[in-house]
């Protein structure tokens, strides 16, 4: 049973692996957004990242609402509920921050090319219901939180708040939980990618 277990994770971190073109376009270059954060650092790159982060999490909300009227299927209905309460938590907790470190608000759109893909990508649930939607939805929430992923990673490394250190850890921690358990449905109810 143990090498089962071995396997599947080997299985489960290659997926995540191969998804990580996601968030580097073919050329190599990543996302909008970790592109803009990367050359940033200290309030700079704090203030830019809650910025954006809000903004990623502002549409992966929208992603998660359309399951509501889009699938029947119980497990993605509580994933989705649950992500939309857990991003919705995170997000006042970072406009909380925004507002006390740097005295900003959220802005509407904080990064236009990010925006821009994301509307794009909103576009290629249109019309599907069931299997159909399902299989989308599976295929494009991982995607976009490895972009989210990474973004985590930008902030442990270069966040001067420990606080903000600290959540963007658990942040990466538990998209990455989400992607695996995504990964693992797509397997089970669709078949090998």
């Amino acid at each position: 049973m143990k090498s089962k277990s071995i396997l599947t994770l080997v299985a489960v971190l290659t997926v995540i692996a191969a998804s990580n073109g996601f968030a580097h376009n073919p050329g190599g270059k990543p996302d909008p957004i970790n592109a803009s954060l990367e050359k940033l650092k200290g309030a700079e790159f704090e203030q830019s990242f809650l910025q954006q982060m809000i903004q990623h999490h502002r549409s992966g909300i929208e992603m998660a609402k359309l399951a509501s009227a889009q699938t029947t299927r119980t497990e993605l209905l509580d994933f989705a509920s649950k992500m939309i309460a857990n991003q919705q938590q995170e997000i006042d907790k970072m406009s909380g921050w925004l507002k006390s470190w740097y005295n900003a608000s959220p802005k509407e759109v904080a990064n236009e090319a990010a925006d821009k893909e994301m509307k794009m990508h909103m576009s290629m649930f249109s019309g599907k219901r069931d299997a159909d939607f399902d299989k989308a939805f599976l295929e494009m929430m991982p995607k976009h939180h490895h972009a989210a992923v990474e973004m985590a990673e930008q902030a442990e490394k270069k966040a001067t708040h420990p606080e903000l250190k600290e959540f963007a850890a658990k942040l990466g921690k538990d998209q990455e939980q989400e992607m695996k358990q995504m990964k693992e449905w797509a397997q089970s109810w669709f078949g090998p990618a």
